[in-house]
């Protein structure tokens, strides 16, 4: 027996047939919600500030 609940709607259907299990399984709609899902801790992630880039501005004139 397993439940999906659909991604748009939030509706929860049940079934019993593995055939139909397995066939929910691949759809991008569903996810099933009665399996236990192991929750593995993110690690965090330092990201260093931007260094500012100083933009060139425009070219010298030369005395010609």
């Amino acid at each position: 027996m397993a439940i999906f609940q659909c991604l748009l709607s939030g509706q929860t259907v049940e079934f019993t047939l593995q055939h139909d299990i397995d066939s929910m399984k691949g759809h991008q709609g569903y996810v099933r919600i009665d399996e236990v899902e192991e929750e593995t801790p993110e690690k965090q992630i330092v990201l260093q500030p931007p260094v500012p880039v100083k933009k060139m501005g425009r070219p010298r004139k030369s005395n010609v």
